[in-house]
Formats: C-alpha cells, sequence, structure tokens
C-alpha cells in the first residue's frame, strides 16, 4: 500500500464519479473549482490503484476530515492510520466507526453522533405549496436567519456564502422568522448540493413548517443540481419520517465527532 497526496482533482472525480452519490456529497463539492485550493486529499494506492480517499478541508475555523467509506471499511481503516500524524491536533469529521475505534481510541473525542445520509432522485415530483407562508431568503434575512439559529439549532455550522446564494426558505410570523431551511454544500459544476439547517422555532414545531420549507427548497434546487442530499440523526425518527414523506430514501451511515490527538 502506498499513500499519496492527490493534487488532481480529475483522479478524485474519476474515483468518486461510479458511487452512490448520495454518500459522498461533500467530497464532490470539495472536488468543485472553486473549493478543490482548499483541500488536501489524501489517497491509498494498491499496484498504482486508487482505493481510498480522505480529504481535509481547511476552509472553516476548525479543519474537517472526511474520511467515511461505504465500501470496503479496511481501506479506510490503513489510509486513516497512514495518515494520522499529518493530520491537525483537532479537527471535525465524517468517518467510520471501526476508524475510530482501531485509530484513535488513545485520543479525545467529542460531540459523537451518527448519522444517515438520504437523496431525493431527480425525477421525483415536489408538492406545489399555495400557501404564500413560505418565501425565499438571502443575504438580506442574515440577521433573522442567526437569530433563528441561535435559538433553535446553535450547533449549526451556518456559511454567509452560501446564504448569498438565496438557496435558503423560511416562514416568517409576523415579521419574525420561525422556521428555516438552507443548503451546507452547493455546486453546480459537480451537480450535488446538501440540505442544511432545517429548523423550526420550538414554539411553531409540530406545524408541518419544516416540511414546506425544505419542499420549497428542493424545488428550487432541482432547477439546476441533480444530485439532492442531506445528513441527518439516526434517531431523529420524526426528521427521518419527514424526509421520507417529501420523496428523500436512506443511503449510507457514518459518525460526525471532533477528535483532539493526545
Amino acid at each position: 500500500m502506498e499513500i499519496k497526496i492527490i493534487h488532481k482533482r480529475e483522479m478524485v472525480y474519476n474515483f468518486l464519479k461510479e458511487k452512490t452519490r448520495f454518500n459522498y456529497v461533500y467530497q464532490f463539492n470539495n472536488i468543485d473549482k472553486n473549493n478543490w485550493g482548499n483541500v488536501i486529499c489524501y489517497g491509498l494506492f494498491e499496484n498504482k490503484e486508487l482505493k481510498d480517499i480522505a480529504m481535509l478541508n481547511i476552509n472553516y475555523g476548525i479543519p474537517v476530515l472526511l474520511s467515511a467509506s461505504f465500501d470496503d471499511g479496511n481501506y479506510s481503516v490503513e489510509l486513516i492510520k497512514s495518515i494520522k500524524n499529518f493530520l491537525p491536533k483537532e479537527f471535525y469529521t465524517h468517518i467510520d466507526k471501526v476508524t475510530i475505534d482501531k485509530v484513535f481510541n488513545d485520543c479525545e473525542i467529542s460531540e459523537y453522533e451518527e448519522y444517515i445520509n438520504m437523496g431525493i432522485d431527480n425525477n421525483v415530483s415536489m408538492k406545489e405549496i399555495t400557501s404564500t407562508d413560505v418565501v425565499r431568503l438571502g443575504s438580506n434575512n442574515l440577521d433573522d436567519i442567526k437569530e433563528l439559529i441561535l435559538n433553535s439549532y446553535p450547533e449549526a455550522w451556518l456559511d454567509d456564502d452560501l446564504i448569498k446564494l438565496n438557496e435558503n426558505f423560511g416562514i416568517y410570523n409576523r415579521e419574525k422568522l420561525i422556521s428555516f431551511a438552507g443548503i451546507h454544500a452547493y455546486s453546480e459544476e459537480m451537480q450535488v448540493a446538501a440540505v442544511a439547517h432545517v429548523t423550526t422555532h420550538p414554539d411553531y414545531r409540530n406545524r408541518g413548517y419544516a416540511e414546506n420549507v425544505v419542499n420549497e427548497l428542493v424545488r428550487s434546487l432541482k432547477n439546476k443540481i441533480s444530485f439532492i442530499g442531506l445528513n441527518v440523526k439516526n434517531n431523529n425518527i420524526s426528521a427521518i419520517n419527514c424526509y421520507k414523506k417529501l420523496g428523500f430514501k436512506e443511503y449510507g451511515e457514518f459518525a460526525a465527532c471532533t477528535i483532539k490527538i493526545t
């Protein structure tokens, strides 16, 4: 086995293109020409054939390692074990549980959650919403969005630059934003987007608002994007059922956490 840093994004694209794209939305987003400069991509080669990759994105407040494998977990363990000494002392990661156990069992693990990837086929028709309550949001609504996120979803990683793309939808009640859905990855070049930050103020939940804002967001994204995915905690049954009602299907599972190498 040989470890190399991959400099050509075309090589990574060719490795990923036959895989289930809903499991690799963030990886495809990373190889977008606008994002690739912020990424260090490690490859595991066997007899000169690329077997697995791990991507370290350094564009956030904390580096993000994408290393979850939805094929052969043994390759992922071998790759991460080999690059462990080159990783930042602290990073957030999407990773396999077995890799945590075998590679990072001597490290400090925090904010651990388990997630399911979900995706919606492009031929699924979204429902027509006759109500005018759902509105498109953009940078002019940023303060309202941040206030809602602070009160109802404080752990969300809100990206101001993605808000500016205007692929966000919400519901207001008396000039107060009470429900929101946005994106956390978007690449027209790679034809992927990730629905994210779906939240409703605690005082207004269980009224179908989240379903409606996600529905309108997906309707909008379908005009430009072929692969629309999302991540949901595997114990959030109400959210999973909501997404299934809209036409999303379950795909792979992974763990997410912050790792501090001690």
